[in-house]
């Protein structure tokens, strides 16, 4: 009976250390929250333009990355679409950055799913590097003064209350 429990108690403690070192494997990728700038980048969109995000600099912006293969990122496109309706008016800018190598792949991902707001092409994946990015989708909060204020990994829906009220405070942030 003892030897029982004492294997439950070394099994809880061996799955408590494998979720902590997740979690830690997690935060490194997104170590920049909240106080660091938000690394520069110039990047081109489906039309070929470039785009660099000192662009945007004096407003909100919401930065995803993703990938035509992530279901996930499929299945938060629509949310990121109509926060992008809801909010473009207030100032929000939500840039899309996918780290496909192929653009044409992007192109026709994008006939079948469209995105109501600018997607640009990573297809070196140099700007996920420089972000950290390890799993897709992810997700940055940029202020105003180009300060990344929150780092999000995995599927979000954009439009529940919480991220509502997080895009609210940005958008109002000075």
């Amino acid at each position: 009976m003892q030897i029982m429990k004492r294997f439950n108690y070394i099994g809880v403690f061996i799955v408590s250390i494998l979720l902590l070192a997740t979690l830690d494997i997690n935060n490194d990728a997104f170590a920049r929250s909240n106080k660091d700038k938000a690394p520069q980048f110039s990047l081109l969109n489906m039309k070929g333009e470039r785009v660099e995000l000192s662009e945007f600099k004096g407003k909100p912006v919401l930065l995803n990355f993703w990938a035509t293969w992530c279901g996930y990122c499929r299945k938060e496109r629509p949310h990121l679409n109509s926060l992008y309706n809801l909010y473009k008016d207030k100032g929000l800018v939500v840039i899309s950055v996918s780290t496909d190598r192929s653009v044409e792949k992007v192109r026709k991902y994008l006939k079948e799913i469209p995105a109501d707001f600018i997607v640009l092409s990573d297809s070196d994946g140099r700007t996920a590097a420089e972000y950290g990015i390890r799993g897709y989708p992810s997700s940055f909060l940029i202020d105003r003064n180009g300060l990344v204020k929150q780092a999000f990994a995995g599927y979000r829906d954009w439009t529940n209350e919480s991220s509502i009220k997080m895009i609210e405070r940005l958008i109002k942030a000075e």
